[in-house]
């Protein structure tokens, strides 16, 4: 009995010993909601700022009717924006930033960080600063900032993705262009009424597909002959290919003289795509200079343009990008391709 007593005694003084040395800790730390950098419910954010110490700023705004836009402008990559709000969901404290690092580590984040705010209904949720990498490249530096005061509090942390090796740095980019949408086209098949492509150096070469109706189709060729035998399944494949089609990005590399000088010069091709309702996309095709200037073709001689990519202007937009031949290729068949079973690509500038 004295036994039992005795170890009752032992559990009451070590478990307000326990309690004790929890709020003391406590009120040594910064309040809890200022550790906490996840949001629970991704689905409820509406809003979401991100800006730089360089006067770049980004609002994200989730769409009624789906999907997001950036700035009001332009719809969102979505593969960016579920990466970001899954970062948002599953970010973590990795450890808190040592003692000794600490002041620097606060310096770096006023200097250089990226600004995000994050909104659910209107209202402010969380709020935080993101810094860079830590040295291992596994952690990133962070520090949260008060809903209520807007102010950062006193401590950063280290914070990561459980079960991910690397940093979230990259994750909130704040350029426009980054992130806005790379569709170019994207048609529903039957919404097509005509494609036209021109062919500026070599005209003869130049046609255009009308759609008349249901497997009726003409194809004529812009130096006025018309195709006979047209193959209904082989168009039918061909405007599929119009269904999702995205440039890989804007070309900020080409200074705008650069990109003048381009726009002077004589396209490679000219594709034109125009719905049943009349509405007009018209894309001129350019050639590219070669990554490296003493680049050699598989048949030994000097390549004098980019043979995987060139650019493009959206003449709806007038966005000046980047594309690839892999993906435009198949929507620039010569003519041939609609008589007999010839998958053969656009033509790319002769090297």
């Amino acid at each position: 009995m004295k036994r039992n007593r005795i170890a009752i005694i032992l559990v009451i003084i070590l478990g307000s010993l326990s309690f004790w040395f929890i709020i003391n800790n406590r009120k040594g730390t910064i309040k809890e909601t200022l550790r906490d950098f996840a949001v629970a419910d991704t689905a409820a954010v509406d809003k979401i700022f991100l800006a730089d110490k360089l006067g770049n700023a980004v609002t994200l705004e989730r769409n009624p009717k789906g999907g997001w836009t950036v700035n009001g402008k332009y719809q969102v990559r979505m593969d960016a924006m579920k990466t970001l709000l899954e970062t948002m969901k599953k970010v973590d404290i990795k450890e808190p930033v040592g003692k000794k690092a600490q002041d620097n580590i606060v310096k770096q984040l006023a200097a250089d960080a990226v600004r995000c705010e994050i909104y659910s209904r209107g209202e402010l949720i969380k709020a935080y600063y993101v810094g860079s990498q830590t040295q291992d490249m596994t952690g990133t530096y962070m520090i949260l900032m008060d809903p209520e005061t807007m102010k950062p509090s006193a401590k950063p942390f280290i914070t990561y993705i459980p079960g991910f090796e690397g940093y979230l740095t990259t994750r909130y980019f704040t350029e426009e262009k980054l992130w806005r949408d790379r569709t170019i086209m994207q048609y529903v098949p039957t919404d097509i009424k005509s494609v036209k492509l021109e062919v500026p150096d070599r005209p003869e070469f130049g046609y255009e597909l009308k759609v008349n109706g249901n497997n009726d189709y003409t194809v004529t060729m812009l130096s006025g002959k018309k195709l006979e035998n047209i193959d209904p399944l082989s168009v039918k494949q061909y405007l599929s290919y119009f269904q999702q089609i995205n440039f890989e990005s804007l070309d900020m590399a080409m200074t705008q003289q650069e990109i003048d000088s381009t726009l002077k010069s004589t396209p490679i091709n000219i594709l034109t795509v125009t719905d049943n309702a009349g509405k007009v996309n018209r894309i001129r095709f350019f050639a590219r200079k070669p990554k490296k200037e003493d680049m050699i073709s598989p048949e030994g001689k000097p390549v004098k343009f980019d043979l995987d990519r060139m650019n493009a202007l959206l003449e709806s937009t007038n966005d000046f990008v980047m594309v690839q031949y892999y993906v435009f290729g198949k929507v620039m068949p010569p003519a041939g391709y609609f008589t007999k079973k010839d998958s053969g690509a656009g033509e790319k500038p002769k090297s």
